[in-house]
């Protein structure tokens, strides 16, 4: 017999599903953030994301790397994702390092998601870079980045951020993905030439558009979708409040990309982006972050189903 819940949905490849804690959960107590990595390390979901920002805003910023890091020491039996790493402000071989080394230790995973930036100049002026290069920086950085992660082998390149010498070494096989963030058609062909794309704030059509147009370049990729997610009844007004915080702008356009309620609600908005191609989603919420966890938890579970079953 099919739930309500299972109507949601319909028949797609494989489905995962995970948290987004965002800097706001990142600065809780360590004994109240320790108490959410309990709470998801005993839940059906299959990773843990973070943001990063070097000064955003104002100078408002979470580092990523440092994130993954700290989560990873606290005890976190989850695959570890970046959504995503603004790869421009950071030489790539330093970027490489902390992912390998982090990959070396976490044995469910590391996953990078890496983004041009750019919504605010300033933030490029910061680490003496103009904002107008950060395309060209994030082709340089890419590529380099992706040379590095794959193999142990000399490497000399030119460009934005000069490379040359032996490498990197590893410790073991774990192979670090990395996914390209971004909604324009160039970061989908960036896309391509890596695992796959993590999109956020666009329409299911325009989100299955950007799948197909990655997928056909590379079948087997990722196709990612990241959004933020109002918890409970009060949902809308504890998102609008968190995106004001974190973008620093007004929120309403924003909203139609923002569920609010319980797992219903989110299946209601989700199931449309898995009808059009998604693979993995990852929710960050606003609000309760243990209700977040059980609400996301139980979309996570029909998800799992329509993998498990093709309904």
């Amino acid at each position: 017999m099919t739930s309500d819940a299972d109507q949601h949905v319909s028949s797609s490849p494989a489905i995962t599903v995970g948290i987004g804690l965002t800097p706001t959960h990142m600065r809780m107590k360590r004994t109240e953030l320790l108490a959410l990595v309990h709470q998801i390390n005993a839940s059906p979901l299959d990773h843990v994301a973070v943001a990063d920002h070097v000064s955003f805003r104002g100078g408002r910023g979470n580092d990523g790397l440092t994130a993954m890091h700290y989560l990873a020491g606290l005890g976190i039996e989850r695959e570890l994702h970046a959504g995503v790493i603004i790869l421009p402000l950071r030489h790539p071989t330093l970027v490489a390092r902390q992912l390998l080394d982090l990959a070396d230790v976490h044995e469910p995973g590391v996953v990078a998601g890496v983004g041009v930036g750019g919504d605010d100049p300033e933030e490029f002026s910061m680490v003496g870079m103009s904002s107008t290069e950060r395309g060209r920086r994030m082709d340089d950085a890419l590529d380099t980045l992706l040379q590095l992660l794959e193999r142990h082998q000399p490497i000399d390149r030119e460009g934005f951020y000069p490379t040359q010498g032996p490498g990197l070494e590893r410790r073991t096989d774990q192979r670090v993905k990395v996914l390209v963030g971004g909604r324009v058609d160039v970061s989908h062909q960036r896309a391509a030439r890596a695992d796959g794309w993590l999109a956020a704030f666009c329409s299911p059509n325009r989100f299955g558009a950007g799948v197909q147009r990655v997928q056909d370049l590379s079948p087997s990729a990722i196709a990612g979708y990241q959004a933020w997610y109002g918890v409970g009844d009060d949902g809308r007004a504890q998102a609008d409040e968190q995106l004001r915080g974190f973008y620093g702008m007004d929120p309403s356009p924003f909203a139609r990309y923002v569920p609010v309620g319980d797992s219903t609600d989110l299946l209601d908005h989700f199931g449309p982006y898995a009808d059009a191609g998604a693979t993995m989603f990852t929710l960050s919420p606003a609000g309760n972050p243990e209700q977040a966890i059980d609400e996301i938890s139980a979309f996570a579970e029909v998800m799992h189903r329509r993998t498990a079953t093709g309904d």
